[in-house]
């Protein structure tokens, strides 16, 4: 047994001898540990350097630094101190905000054991995450593996605020699990715990207790977007122009963040998008992108630039203007993607899953009375349906990638040939193109939500 040169009874050896990692790369860990030969390190190089081993530099971290062997149990890493480890990494963006560059996976679910326990604090997901060392090493695709740097080391408990947000979180992946519909869990039902995809592919299934259908295999996950607010905010201390809606954790025990949210906007429902314009003294029309987001924090009481919960969630607001008799005025956007880079895709890392199932919807739905009146309908959350996500969109995901592997660019998947999805140019002009595989340029299209669907899925909420 190699001794230990920290205290694993205590939390606080623990994160003080962590600190030892600080501007330290894995290569150097390596290096450093005294308890093997030469010989074993050119083998341990070659081993973590293939991109292959995922996960594998958390591996790392225990055995060749805190020098204990890595186990597989639910009970945390360090469970004399109840501290679990967890490596993750963060990326730089061009702006030069921190980003964390994935979720933090916790633990695989068991669907046939996990519904048992309805209390989140009982659960063994939570023993996972109660308090962690946080130890976020910087990704730079152009470096080896062993040479990225570690810069950021902190124990971290979720605060009380976020934990009532995540307990609810958990009751509807529970929930969905006890109602036989395991295989219609998306990580966009939910806010800052997900239940992200864990397996080699599409066909990773597994038995559920209350349904004959397979479900994909899932796992427990604090979403990236959570992530990056805990890197910045509670990590590097970074100060943001951020406002919470919810000012007392309180509100949380009695009732959902999104029916909090409701709450709040349903007194502004039927009223005139002009008179409204005037009230929270909107610069914009409502054809201008910025015009929804301002009167969303309006309504909410949110004066700060950007809305904390909104930015720890990662919910998007959309706004969606319907005609007199109920049909969108148009379909909705998506970001325009690259010929050059979608056909490397697979679908499970694709851009448009990723997207998709990740991420959670306000719709904040106007409606013309007449041709000069526009009143603030009503407001709803809503995230693609795993039925939908894994089916047709999907089917209409891979015959885009086809099609431009054939260069027919001018032949992307239509509205005709979807009732969910299709494909259409999104640029400025014709002068705003990508690169195509054969070397010329086309004009940057993107994925449409076709209007009939969003109608469907606004009615669909009504019921």
């Amino acid at each position: 047994m190699i001794k230990q040169p920290y205290d694993r009874t205590s939390k606080e050896s623990i994160e003080e001898y962590a600190m030892n990692l600080k501007e330290k790369t894995f290569r150097d860990v390596i290096l450093e540990d005294p308890n093997i030969t030469d010989e074993d390190r050119a083998i341990l190089f070659e081993y973590y350097n293939d991109y292959r081993t995922k996960g594998s530099l958390g591996q790392l971290i225990e055995k060749h630094f805190f020098f204990y062997d890595i186990n597989n149990n639910s009970e945390a890493d360090f469970n004399e101190a109840g501290v679990e480890l967890k490596v993750t990494p963060y990326m730089i963006k061009s702006n030069g905000d921190l980003k964390a560059k994935e979720r933090l996976v916790l633990t695989i679910i068991n669907y046939m054991k996990d519904y048992k326990e309805s209390d989140f604090l009982k659960s063994h997901v939570y023993e996972k995450c109660a308090l962690m060392l946080l130890i976020y090493y910087l990704y730079e695709p152009n470096k080896e593996r062993l040479d990225y740097l570690i810069n950021y080391i902190k124990l971290f408990q979720i605060p009380e605020e976020d934990l009532e947000i995540i307990k609810n979180d958990y009751k509807i992946i529970i929930e969905k699990i006890k109602n036989g519909k395991a295989e219609e869990i998306s990580e966009g039902d939910t806010n800052y715990l997900g239940a992200c995809t864990k397996g080699a592919n599409a066909n990773s299934l597994r038995d559920q207790p209350f349904s004959n259908v397979k479900a994909m295999q899932r796992a427990f996950c604090l979403k990236n977007s959570y992530m990056s607010y805990v890197l910045n905010h509670y990590i590097v201390n970074k100060t943001e122009d951020y406002e919470a809606i919810i000012k007392d954790a309180n509100i949380l025990k009695t009732q959902s963040l999104e029916n909090y949210i409701l709450s709040k906007l349903k007194p502004y429902y039927n009223q005139d998008i002009e008179f409204l314009k005037h009230k929270f003294d909107i610069p914009y029309t409502v054809s201008n992108k910025a015009f929804t987001y301002l009167l969303a924090k309006g309504m909410l009481n949110v004066v700060n630039e950007k809305i904390e919960e909104f930015e720890k969630a990662n919910i998007k607001i959309k706004a969606i203007r319907l005609r007199t008799d109920g049909m969108p005025k148009e379909s909705m956007s998506f970001p325009a993607f690259k010929y050059t880079e979608i056909v490397n895709e697979e679908w499970l890392d694709s851009e448009l899953y990723e997207t998709f199932s990740t991420t959670k919807y306000l719709f904040m739905i106007y409606q013309y009375i007449d041709d000069n009146t526009l009143i603030f309908k009503k407001a709803m959350f809503w995230n693609v349906p795993e039925k939908d996500l894994n089916s047709e969109i999907k089917n209409v995901w891979k015959t885009t990638v086809e099609r431009i592997k054939n260069n027919e660019y001018d032949n992307l998947p239509k509205i005709s040939e979807s009732p969910i999805l299709h494909v259409r140019p999104h640029a400025q002009n014709a002068n705003d193109t990508y690169p195509t595989l054969d070397g010329k340029q086309a004009i940057k299209k993107c994925f449409w939500l076709n209007a009939s669907y969003i109608k469907k899925q606004i009615e669909e909420s009504e019921d």
